[in-house]
């Protein structure tokens, strides 16, 4: 008799019901990266980044991630009937705060980061990404503005939700991240603030590619 899975499934299913689809938003940053392999710190339920991606490996703390990826067939059962690629999805979760889970992670391995109502998770994943990858972040916890403030990062694309749908905008750039009361905060004033500031053009998510320093 097959186990009982719609619980588990429900869990995922709900949450993205609560948040929004954002399967758009991600085939966006997909169509403009080409990225394969993404890694979501502070992931939570979020699993529309499996329907886009075919290899991702999630992380998270809390303990109803925990459970729900507890058998991460569950997830991949779901994966599998949303899919919007040919191969079978590859799903990692690892339990554990980003800010101690990340460091034994391999440097470099993953083409694309995600970083959405999580805290500072570029100052903790960068060096998992490969060079010329991309991280993906919001300003809600201020990760956008500190990725803006790293220059290892450049910002590529602005990220809008037009009636629940999202578009990648790539052009005009310098409009964004700038602060309605300049000057921009510090790294340091942005870490004492714990969330982002109000910028003179807000954009739902940014995509920064990851250039660093030889």
């Amino acid at each position: 008799m097959p186990r009982p899975t719609l619980p588990i499934t429900a869990a995922f299913t709900d949450y993205i019901d609560h948040i929004g689809d954002r399967t758009t938003m991600y085939e966006a940053v997909a169509a403009h990266t080409g990225a394969q392999r993404v890694l979501y710190p502070g992931s939570y339920l979020d699993l529309a980044p499996s329907f886009v991606w075919p290899d991702v490996t999630y992380l998270d703390s809390d303990p109803h991630a925990r459970r729900a990826f507890a058998d991460p067939d569950h997830a991949r059962q779901l994966a599998v009937h949303r899919k919007r690629f040919p191969q079978d999805p590859r799903i990692t979760f690892l339990p554990g705060d980003y800010t101690h889970t990340l460091a034994p992670l391999p440097a470099d391995g993953w083409d694309l980061v995600i970083s959405l109502y999580a805290g500072p998770v570029s100052e903790h994943a960068t060096r998992c990404l490969r060079p010329g990858g991309w991280l993906l972040a919001n300003n809600s916890h201020a990760d956008a503005g500190l990725a803006a403030l790293d220059p290892a990062y450049r910002l590529a694309a602005a990220l809008h939700s037009d009636h629940g749908r999202h578009r990648l905008v790539a052009h005009h750039l310098d409009r964004y991240l700038q602060p309605r009361r300049p000057p921009h905060p510090t790294r340091e004033e942005l870490h004492k603030r714990g969330r982002g500031i109000a910028y003179t053009r807000p954009a739902g998510a940014y995509l920064f590619q990851y250039r660093p320093t030889t």
